[in-house]
């Protein structure tokens, strides 16, 4: 489940709202302030809690499917040297033993010129996150889903 599937669930959960249920969310989410983890979605999610309309079971079932498929999502919010230096390369280090950081001790001409050392091959890591840059925005509100055929910059 990506962010807009998200919101065509929250979409048709507010579709099913009686008249005067719907209107009191729409006009607390045109005056609503987000602040991070305070958001549109937030407050969507727990209005459709408080008014009965899903259950709390039916939230952590929905919160469980978004958080599985967007187990990264955190990632773009990072920093472009902390993302691929700081995260890159501590994956990298984690997926397999073989991977070393770059040292003197691996390769007496290391000068800081790669990153990780793989069984005497030198390994620049470089990262890069897939956006939309048609969209503004927070960099997570602006991933795009793995499976999409959009453009990304």
């Amino acid at each position: 489940m990506d962010q807009a599937e998200l919101r065509s669930y929250l979409e048709r959960l507010i579709d099913s709202l009686d008249f005067g249920n719907r209107e009191m969310l729409q006009a607390r989410l045109e005056s609503l302030a987000s602040v991070f983890p305070f958001n549109e979605y937030e407050y969507i999610i727990t209005f459709m809690v408080d008014r009965g309309v899903i259950t709390f079971l039916e939230y952590e079932a929905l919160r469980d499917n978004y958080v599985s498929a967007n187990r990264y999502l955190d990632l773009f919010n990072l920093a472009p040297r902390t993302f691929g230096q700081g995260w890159g390369e501590s994956h990298l280090l984690n997926l397999d033993a073989r991977f070393q950081k770059a040292d003197k001790n691996l390769d007496p001409e290391y000068e800081g010129q790669y990153d990780l050392w793989f069984e005497g091959i030198r390994v620049e890591v470089k990262t890069a996150r897939a956006i939309d840059n048609s969209r503004s925005g927070e960099m997570a509100s602006r991933a795009l889903h793995w499976g999409t055929e959009a453009p990304f910059g």
